[in-house]
């Protein structure tokens, strides 16, 4: 009799791994070629840091992909089981330039490409449950993990702010402690180990920084999306440690 674990194929995780890779990668690379020819890559300190900083990620991404992640590869043919944890590397690695608004950007294919993710991502936990000692902390994990992804927030340009290089400042260093966050946790899915996701430091960097974040935009622009999210992170974490302390002590 086959096994469960077995009905859902290392192969299909990493395809669609690859198409978050690839669907992410050209829609950041046609805005920085658009951008480019428009002469708007270093129109300001803004748009030039954040050039620089999508340019280095998607770069980095593909030195991972084309070198740290030969097992990868070899899983798209069923021939080998993927490296998750590199691969969950390489996935927060690009993940910096998707959080970076830049000229061109196009939010719908950038969103596709987070499904694709969000996607591997579940069929990864479906892989696992069948031989998880809990498949409700596994599950729960899931949705708290997707929800935390939702409240990174993305770097925007504001510099209608009096504090506006203080903000963009604090954008940044936010937005990467949380991509840095997220990938262990994603490294801890994928890997096995995602039984209890509910980890008290990303969650304090993620409750902290977008606290900030918003109180600093606010006279700006409330961003509503990671104002709902960030709550909805919150509601999730304290519910499923208070479930987890009930589930241990049956």
């Amino acid at each position: 009799m086959t096994n469960v674990k077995n009905k859902v194929p290392h192969s299909v995780i990493s395809w669609f791994s690859l198409l978050y890779f690839v669907i992410l990668f050209a829609e950041r690379l046609q805005s920085l070629v658009r951008a480019a020819t428009a002469n708007q890559l270093f129109a300001d300190s803004f748009e030039g840091v954040a050039s620089v900083t999508v340019s280095l990620s998607l770069l980095s991404a593909v030195v991972l992909l084309a070198f740290f992640n030969k097992y990868f590869w070899k899983s798209l043919t069923g021939k080998a089981k993927p490296d998750y944890s590199m691969m969950s590397i390489t996935a927060g690695v690009i993940l910096v330039s998707g959080m970076i608004h830049t000229e061109y950007t196009v939010p719908g294919i950038q969103f596709a490409s987070y499904g694709m993710l969000i996607a591997a991502m579940i069929l990864r936990v479906i892989q696992l449950a069948p031989e998880s000692k809990n498949r409700f902390g596994l599950w729960y994990s899931l949705g708290y993990l997707t929800v935390f992804s939702m409240a990174i927030p993305v770097v925007y340009k504001h510099y209608s702010l009096t504090n506006a290089i203080l903000f963009h400042v604090m954008e940044y260093l936010v937005m990467l402690a949380l991509v840095f966050s997220f990938a262990l946790m994603l490294r801890r899915l994928f890997s096995g180990r995602g039984e209890n996701l509910l980890l008290w430091i990303p969650f304090a960097i993620m409750a902290i920084g977008d606290t900030v974040i918003l109180l600093m935009g606010w006279t700006a622009e409330v961003n509503t999306f990671v104002l709902i999210f960030a709550v909805l992170s919150v509601i999730v974490f304290i519910l499923g440690k208070i479930i987890f302390a009930i589930q241990n002590k049956s």
